[in-house]
C-alpha cells in the first residue's frame, strides 16, 4: 500500500470514529509505529488531525481547505447513495454545471447512462471521467486557475465563462449547512465559483451529506431560498425538516 492510500484510509477512520491509536494503526497496516507517527505528523501539518499521546483526534475545523484525496475517501458510501438518488433527476438532453466537489463527482460517474448531456464543469477529476463519453455527453470547461488542493478550476476565466454560458441543473455540494446561515464553503475562490454556477441554473441540487449538517464555513454561497433540492443521507430533525420545507425546498433522503 502506498502511503498516499494509507493516509487515506487514515482519514477515513478518522472522520468516521473521531480518534486513532497508534498501535491500531501499525497493526492494521502492517506497518512499524514509526511509519504510522510519520503519517500522522504530515497529516497535522495540512491542519487535518491533532496529534495526542500515542494516537490523534479529528480537527474539525471547517475553514481548513482539505486535500481532494482526503475528501474523497470522507463518508464515501453516502456519497455514492445520494448519487444514486440524484440521477433519477437527471433526464436525456439536461444543460448540468457541476462543482468539483467529491459528491458531484460521483454523480458524474453516473452520468453514462444518459443522452446527449452538456456538463460544464471546474473540476479536474469530473471532466477526466467523463471524457471518454465523447459521443452521448458533451464537456465544457470553465477554465481558470487550478488549485491543487481542490483539482479546481477558479479565478477571474473561470467566472467570466460562467457567466456567458447557462443551465438548467447545478449540481453542488458545500462545506457546511446551517438553517439560519445557510450553504457555506471555507474557500473564497471556490465559494465565488459555486455562487456563479447557482445563479446560472434553472434548479439547484444541493448535496449535503450528514458531515455537512449543522456546520458553518468561512463564506456563504447560498440561502434555502436559492435551492430547490437539498439530498442528504441521514434523517434530519423535524424542526429542521420543517424549516427547509417552508422555503419551499424539497428534501430527498438518500
Amino acid at each position: 500500500m502506498l502511503a498516499i492510500e494509507r493516509r487515506q484510509k487514515i482519514m477515513a477512520m478518522l472522520n468516521e470514529n473521531k480518534s486513532v491509536l497508534v498501535p491500531e494503526l501499525a497493526k492494521l497496516f502492517n506497518v512499524t509505529e514509526e511509519t504510522i507517527r510519520r503519517d500522522l505528523e504530515k497529516l497535522e501539518k495540512e491542519g487535518l488531525l491533532k496529534r495526542t499521546y500515542g494516537g490523534a483526534v479529528l480537527v474539525e475545523n471547517y475553514n481548513v481547505d482539505i486535500p481532494f484525496e482526503f475528501r474523497n475517501v470522507t463518508n464515501i458510501e453516502g456519497k455514492k447513495q445520494i448519487a444514486l438518488s440524484l440521477i433519477k433527476y437527471i433526464e436525456d438532453g439536461d444543460t448540468l454545471v457541476m462543482d468539483s466537489s467529491t459528491s458531484a463527482l460521483q454523480v458524474a460517474k453516473l452520468l453514462k447512462t444518459k443522452k446527449k448531456i452538456t456538463v460544464i464543469t471546474n473540476s479536474e477529476q469530473i471532466i477526466n471521467e467523463l471524457k471518454v463519453f465523447e459521443d452521448t455527453i458533451k464537456v465544457i470547461s470553465t477554465g481558470g486557475t487550478l488549485r491543487n488542493k481542490s483539482l479546481s478550476l477558479v479565478g477571474p476565466i473561470a467566472e467570466q465563462t460562467l457567466r456567458s454560458l447557462n443551465a438548467n441543473k447545478a449540481i453542488i455540494s458545500c462545506k457546511g449547512f446551517d438553517i439560519e446561515k445557510g450553504f457555506t464553503e471555507s474557500n473564497e475562490l471556490e465559494a465565488q465559483v459555486k455562487k456563479l454556477m447557482i445563479e446560472i441554473a434553472d434548479k439547484v441540487y444541493m448535496i449535503a451529506d450528514h458531515t455537512k449538517m449543522n456546520k458553518t464555513a468561512l463564506v456563504n454561497i447560498a440561502t434555502l431560498d436559492d435551492v430547490d433540492f437539498i439530498f442528504t443521507d441521514k434523517i434530519l430533525p423535524p424542526s429542521q425538516e420543517n424549516a427547509i420545507r417552508e422555503k419551499n425546498v424539497e428534501i430527498v433522503y438518500c
